[in-house]
């Protein structure tokens, strides 16, 4: 990992909240604070980017090309050429509860289609119990397991008065299958009365079969009256129909790459997951893959999709001579991902899952594309004291925000194990990786926090892409725009704690700048050192703001005062008498810099320093023949003047300190 050292945040205690926006604000039309995060991404961004492979399809790569991007170095092969398919596809999908869980409770019901007014004519299923032919029905049947044996009864749609048909008797254990013998699919629902809890989808399963599997000790399916719900023995093609990760309506090259990439994903989990004791071997959820189901087979589907999955039909990604684990996800935000940087313990041996921009990943149709997102400070401050964490539940609330610092940050740009440095009015606290997958305090969270934020605010209202962050400016002030010349300058400026501007929000640029004022700026680039004595100046008031910084200033020979006992707190400050300030903070070294300037006169109290600061890019004058010394000095003028110096180590004399905040 590279330590990427990402812009300081500090901002003024006393805000107001303003809206957010959906692109950088202009500082005239805020009314506090703001900061501008670079964000984007959807997933985990490992692998393929499916908004990248459709900008890509769009562009007239094939899916081959598209894969090829995404998983450098795989090949293509053919599933059966693997041992572990060479008898035929036999796939297995546990289809979750509505909470995401792989076990069920309560009554199922496989139930014949209802197409427009009325049931399916010619659906069958046969029912066996353990292995055993219970029956066959050409009505829905429901199901409930009390923990020891099922209880399965045809429900008579149809006719209200005739009772339920029992099928089970106490023989009526083990797995309990449905093989459709007509029709087109069945359709799992819940039982009657019972909230809905199965699927992604329709609940329409066509091929395969329906296992409803008791759950045991070791086969990850509950206990007691829980069970698994299984679409079981599918091919690797009708499983693939029932996959709804992009839409129907991508180009064919789309299609197919997704195709692969699923089928791929698929077999290599088959593989990896043999020898576990489950009855399944996938997930319906983005678990693994989000698989809905379909009304429809392989042989029967024509939509865009299917005839992606028929076009690569049993193709695999093949990388070392195994079938690769093809991770994909919506959105990359314009970044590949490597296992490590988005994962606890990943395995960055994987050399077809690389690092790499993905500029393709940007399609105007990606709502996560990497993008600008505007938030307050309030905003961003509300939104970490709202976030509840597994820690201590109030970790991330710091009071109102004043620095944020990103660290360790891979190349991606993705901050799931960044460390996040958030200080606040109230405390400080540092979200990191502690190595601990289910505790642990990872960067993730900062962006979890924002994003859960975000969307239960109604001014803000929106999912905020990523994890891959970054921030990017701040406006700390409303009335510094981003596109004045001294924007970057009062930026700095602020996030070294130089200014805190003349009011909340407000830094105003061009007023004057008095000489209290510029003693503090220097004394806080300074570094804040203390004096050893006061300065002796009768206008210089005990306990106010400037006090140390013009004893400082008087100890360090910077100022000798307007006379032997006046400083002169409020008056103006001339640019010739900024110069000389400068040049005598900086230990007045010596230049032999020739300046056009006609309005500076050899011998005057300030030409050493206009040379000096010519010679290292401090100053460029009011315009190219003119520096202007007797024109008041703004505060935008100085902001400049001194992160320029900031950026200037041999401006300073030999044997004279640089200030810590130097850029």
């Amino acid at each position: 990992m590279i330590r990427q050292k990402l812009r300081h945040l500090f901002v003024a205690l006393l805000v107001a909240l303003v809206a957010l926006g959906a692109s950088p604000a202009a500082a005239s039309d805020v009314d506090e604070p703001t900061i501008t995060f670079r964000t984007g991404g959807f997933g985990h961004g490992v692998g393929m980017s499916q908004y990248g492979a459709l900008a890509r399809a769009e562009a007239g790569d094939t899916h081959q090309q598209i894969l090829a991007f995404y998983y450098d170095g795989a090949t293509l092969g053919l599933v059966e050429d693997f041992p572990a398919f060479a008898a035929g596809d036999d796939l297995d999908v546990l289809i979750e509860n509505s909470h995401g869980g792989n076990t069920h409770i309560g009554p199922v019901s496989v139930s014949q289609p209802y197409v427009d007014g009325s049931y399916q004519d010619g659906w069958e299923v046969e029912i066996h119990a353990g292995g055993d032919l219970l029956t066959t029905s050409t009505e829905s049947v429901e199901a409930i397991f009390d923990g020891a044996r099922w209880s399965a009864t045809i429900d008579h749609d149809d006719d209200a008065e005739t009772p339920r048909v029992e099928l089970c008797d106490e023989s009526c254990t083990g797995p309990l299958e449905f093989a459709q013998i007509g029709g087109t699919h069945v359709v799992l629902e819940p039982g009657e009365d019972r909230d809905p809890n199965l699927g992604n989808g329709t609940g329409a399963y066509a091929s395969g079969r329906i296992v409803l599997f008791p759950g045991a000790t070791d086969n990850d399916c509950g206990s007691g009256t829980r069970f698994c719900v299984i679409h079981a023995d599918l091919d690797f093609q009708d499983y693939l129909v029932g996959l709804a990760e992009i839409p129907r309506s991508w180009p064919g090259a789309a299609q197919a790459a997704q195709a692969v990439a699923g089928r791929s994903y698929a077999a290599s989990a088959i593989i990896n997951r043999a020898g576990l004791g489950r009855p399944w071997d996938i997930v319906d959820s983005t678990r693994d893959q989000y698989y809905t189901g379909s009304s429809q087979d392989i042989d029967a589907c024509t939509n865009n999709w299917c005839q992606g999955v028929r076009s690569s039909n049993d193709e695999v990604l093949v990388y070392g001579g195994a079938i690769v684990q093809a991770f994909y996800s919506s959105s990359n935000g314009g970044h590949t991902t490597k296992p490590s940087d988005v994962w606890s313990g990943g395995n960055d041996n994987l050399g077809y899952l690389p690092s790499k921009p993905d500029p393709f990943d940007g399609h105007p149709s990606n709502p996560n594309r990497f993008q600008e997102v505007v938030l307050t400070v309030s905003q961003v401050s509300a939104y970490l004291n709202a976030y509840s964490d597994p820690i201590t539940g109030d970790q991330l609330h710091v009071g109102q925000v004043l620095d944020i610092e990103i660290t360790d940050v891979p190349a991606s740009g993705w901050i799931n194990y960044a460390t996040v440095t958030i200080v606040g009015t109230d405390k400080t606290v540092v979200v990191e990786d502690d190595g601990n997958l289910v505790t642990g305090a990872f960067g993730y969270r900062f962006w979890f926090a924002l994003n859960q934020g975000c969307m239960a605010d109604p001014g803000c209202n929106r999912r905020i892409p990523g994890p891959r962050l970054q921030v990017d400016d701040m406006v700390h002030f409303t009335d510094v725009a981003p596109g004045a010349y001294y924007f970057e300058p009062v930026q700095w400026m602020t996030a070294e704690g130089i200014t805190t501007g003349v009011a909340p929000a407000v830094f105003g640029p061009q007023r004057t700048n008095n000489r209290a004022q510029l003693a503090t700026f220097l004394w806080r680039f300074a570094g804040e050192p203390v004096p050893s004595a006061p300065s002796g100046f009768s206008d210089v008031q005990a306990g106010s703001f400037y006090e140390d910084a013009v004893a400082w200033m008087k100890e360090s020979r910077i100022t000798t005062g307007t006379s032997p006992t006046l400083f002169s707190p409020d008056g103006t400050v001339t640019r010739a008498q900024a110069a000389a300030f400068l040049w005598r903070f900086a230990g007045e070294p010596t230049s032999d810099q020739p300046i056009a300037f006609t309005d500076v006169s050899d011998g005057s109290y300030y030409a050493e320093a206009v040379r000096w600061m010519v010679e290292f890019g401090i100053t460029t004058g009011t315009t190219p023949t003119t520096f202007a010394p007797n024109e008041v000095l703004t505060r935008g003028q100085i902001a400049t003047f001194l992160w320029r110096l900031a950026d200037a180590p041999d401006a300073f004399a030999d044997g004279v300190d640089l200030p810590d905040a130097m850029r």
